[in-house]
């Protein structure tokens, strides 16, 4: 869950309650159910050929499960309680597949002197070897985001290279299909062990269709009607030019421009949802694609966008919260402050971290939210003046008692496991702890 500097069980139990509903189907489906059924088709046989099997159809199962998480279809983020939840499984799933593939390839199953004999057969065996072998690559190429640090050496391997290799997976996920089904087996197609992975073969490879063109269905154009170069963002603000998005305020969508260079789709925080259909979004220069967008972008650029996603709504936290904005993580809570009413009955008081005032994004709204709300409290934290933000600071601007509030945060990690090691120690954690990454590889 990326909470370095809190307790193991910490980290397991937060783990657990985001994403149990998901965890147990992926454990039916991906583990539990190919393994039974791995059992029942040879379990009898000599030496090790049982948990090759096992190896071999787990990791094809898990592959399908990956693949659907891909696709990023509609309902499948609530069960992980965010799409950035869904990413974060995807990944671990991945690496979990590469240790059973592997396995799988390095033991062999106990043939008694059979041959295979069958040419199609042969030629299963071949495209499960460099299917194999390409898979080896493509997880290689996602869990290493860039080359170990060396000596005036830091490489980043590029977004877009990473993005056009990933789809990769899906081709491979193909030919291991071909493998389990076309390959002789010590048990023959009529097993419901694969009848089961021919219905995994069938949503896999449906699911990847779905994630290569599925994009015609969500996107929507939108063009820009403004963009502010603030001095910590750049605010571009767009309206639809046909059918808007349904998006909440807190949700994130994926953006790429018409502009030369920014065609690749990008996942950004959703800063205001205006009544008309128009939205805004509020980007840090932080890589070389954003950077690239604060000189590019202009007026009468068109967009596509395909969102909302995510589960990041504090109307699910109860009659007490605080947020926690830092630097461009204020974009949410931006969202969220201008959709508040006089008469909520919330209790909430949001922390905004930066150095000055001059950082400070769309400070107005937020002061207008505090004016118009009575129930909302705005904290500006300024680090050249109040000095370092910590859990006891935090504590001292609550008019509450944390214990009895849910916390939503959106900043550096590093500052996210600070401030709830520091809350712990004090002994005020809060009552619930609600967040997104958007570590999307």
């Amino acid at each position: 869950m990326g909470f370095p500097t809190l307790g193991w069980l910490d980290r397991i139990f937060l783990t657990w309650n985001i994403l149990v509903a998901g965890k147990l189907l992926i454990a039916l489906f991906g583990i539990l159910v190919p393994v039974a059924l791995a059992f029942a088709a040879a379990g009898h046989l000599v030496g090790n050929t049982w948990m090759v099997i096992a190896l071999g159809a787990t990791a094809f199962s898990l592959m399908g499960v990956n693949l659907v998480l891909a696709a990023r279809l509609p309902g499948v983020d609530r069960l992980f309680s965010g799409l950035d939840q869904v990413y974060w499984v995807h990944k671990w799933l991945g690496i979990s597949i590469l240790v059973l593939a592997f396995n799988h390839q390095y033991f062999k199953v106990a043939t008694d002197g059979l041959q295979v004999m069958q040419e199609i057969s042969k030629l299963a065996i071949t495209v499960a070897k460099y299917s194999f072998y390409t898979l080896l690559v493509l997880g290689l190429i996602s869990f290493f985001k860039r080359v170990p640090k060396m000596p005036k050496i830091t490489w980043e391997i590029p977004y877009g290279v990473w993005r056009q290799t990933h789809r990769l997976f899906g081709l491979v996920f193909l030919g291991i299909a071909f493998h389990q089904f076309f390959v002789k087996a010590p048990f023959d197609n009529n097993a419901f062990l694969a009848t089961y992975l021919n219905f995994v073969a069938l949503i896999g490879a449906a699911a990847f269709l779905y994630s290569q063109f599925g994009f015609l269905l969500r996107r929507r154009r939108f063009k820009v009607v403004s963009v502010d170069k603030h001095q910590t963002a750049t605010i571009v603000d767009l309206v639809p030019t046909g059918r808007p998005l349904k998006v909440r305020p807190g949700s994130f969508a994926f953006v790429s421009f018409a502009t030369k260079g920014l065609g690749e789709p990008h996942p950004f925080t959703v800063s205001q949802v205006r009544a008309d259909g128009g939205i805004q979004f509020s980007i840090r220069g932080l890589g070389d694609y954003t950077r690239r967008l604060r000189d590019a972008i202009a007026v009468g650029d068109m967009a596509r966008i395909e969102g909302g996603y995510g589960r990041f709504h504090h109307h699910r936290g109860g009659p007490r919260q605080i947020w926690v904005a830092a630097g461009i993580g204020v974009t949410p809570f931006l969202a969220w402050a201008d959709h508040l009413k006089p008469t909520d009955a919330e209790q909430i008081t949001m922390v905004y971290c930066m150095r000055n005032p001059e950082e400070g994004v769309a400070l107005d709204r937020l002061r207008a939210a505090q004016e118009r709300v009575p129930g909302f409290k705005l904290v500006l934290h300024c680090s050249d003046t109040d000095g370092r933000f910590d859990a006891a600071k935090l504590v001292s601007y609550l008019p509450f008692e944390p214990a009895s509030a849910s916390f939503w945060f959106c900043g550096p990690a590093p500052m996210r496991d600070a401030l709830l090691k520091g809350m712990k120690s004090l002994g005020k954690s809060p009552a619930s702890i609600h967040f997104e990454r958007f570590e999307f590889r």
